[in-house]
Parts: structure tokens; C-alpha cells; sequence
């Protein structure tokens, strides 16, 4: 039973590390069962076995991703009492995510605007980011103390999550600028937007 369920484990990490492989290939225009299948070396059913459904692959995937990119750290940003530092790990981590697999994440959000399974994954993962950004807003006005309007709230919560945001990332990337500068780039950014 043990090696079964090993043997099973194995299979499963094979299959969602060929389907980010196939999303690192730029000549790759869909995320299809077939290639995924192919590059894994194993039949479609096989995939449907482990999965149920290409929305289980998905979710399945997103996780692989985020755990190569050091999601695992989003309770340091949970657990830190001072608001402006969680602010500062949030985006600590989001950028060692964005830049963990930079090609596959672009490419899995270029696949996003013609797939509507594909574009789900991204945008609940994407609201859970924007929420976590709302929390720690409010908790910074509630530090200082300070009363938010409405529609002031929503917009410096708006503009720290597009910063924290893959875009911003990619952008800044492009450029030329490291990891490092583009934490600092983004820091400096999303306080100054928490503090207007």
C-alpha cells in the first residue's frame, strides 16, 4: 500500500512538473492534457486519475507553483504585529514568487486571457492577494489611527495590489532591475500608496 501510494505521489509531481515545463516553452500556445501527457509520460487518463478534471490539474499546478516559489512564507505576514512590516514581507514574498518562474507565470497569464479555466485559477489567486492587501490597509489606518474615506480606502488598497502584482513584477524586471531593487522599488511604492 505504501509504495502504491508512493508510486502515485511520484506520478503526480511528474505530471505537474511537466505541465509547468510545458508552460516554460514559449512556443507553447495552449496548456493542453496532450502535451502535458506527452511530456510526462504518462496517457491522459492517467492525468484524469490524478486530477479528476483539468480544473483539478489547475489548482493542482497553481499549488506546485506556489510552493516552488516560497508561498509557504505567507504566515510570517499574517503573524507580524506591526502592520507596515507586513506590508513589507507581503511584498518581500510576492516578488520571490513572481520571480521563482517568471516565463511560466507569464505565460500562464497570457494563457489567462483566452482561457476561461485558466483565467479562474488566476484571478481567485489574485483576489486572495488583494484581500490579504485590504486587511493590512485597514490595519495600518487603525494603527494610525487615521480614518479612511471610503472610496480613499478602496483606492490605496486598488494601487497597493496592482504593485504587489505580477505586472508591476514583470515590469520593473524587464528593465533590468534584480530582485532585491524591485523589493525596494515596490516597498518604497506601496507605503508611500498607504500613506496618501
Amino acid at each position: 500500500m505504501e509504495k502504491r501510494e508512493a508510486a502515485a505521489s511520484e506520478t503526480r509531481q511528474r505530471i505537474l512538473e511537466a505541465a509547468r515545463q510545458v508552460l516554460a516553452e514559449e512556443s507553447e500556445t495552449a496548456l493542453s492534457m496532450d502535451a502535458i501527457a506527452r511530456r510526462a509520460d504518462v496517457s491522459r487518463l492517467t492525468i484524469y486519475y490524478q486530477f479528476e478534471s483539468r480544473p483539478g490539474l489547475l489548482e493542482a499546478l497553481y499549488d506546485h507553483l506556489a510552493s516552488r516559489g516560497g508561498m509557504q512564507r505567507m504566515p510570517e505576514v499574517f503573524r507580524e504585529s506591526d502592520p507596515s512590516k507586513a506590508l513589507d514581507k507581503l511584498v518581500s514574498v510576492f516578488v520571490g514568487f513572481w520571480s521563482s518562474d517568471r516565463v511560466v507565470i507569464r505565460h500562464l497569464r497570457a494563457m489567462a486571457a483566452l482561457d476561461p479555466e485558466i483565467r479562474e485559477g488566476i484571478q481567485s489567486r489574485d483576489a486572495r492577494r488583494e484581500h490579504i492587501v485590504r486587511q493590512i490597509v485597514k490595519r495600518i489606518a487603525a494603527a494610525r489611527k487615521r480614518k479612511y474615506a471610503d472610496e480613499d480606502f478602496g483606492a490605496a488598497a486598488d494601487v497597493i495590489a496592482m504593485l504587489s502584482g505580477f505586472a508591476t513584477y514583470d515590469a520593473l524586471a524587464t528593465a533590468g532591475h534584480s530582485e532585491k531593487e524591485i523589493i525596494v522599488i515596490i516597498t518604497r511604492l506601496v507605503h508611500f500608496a498607504a500613506s496618501e
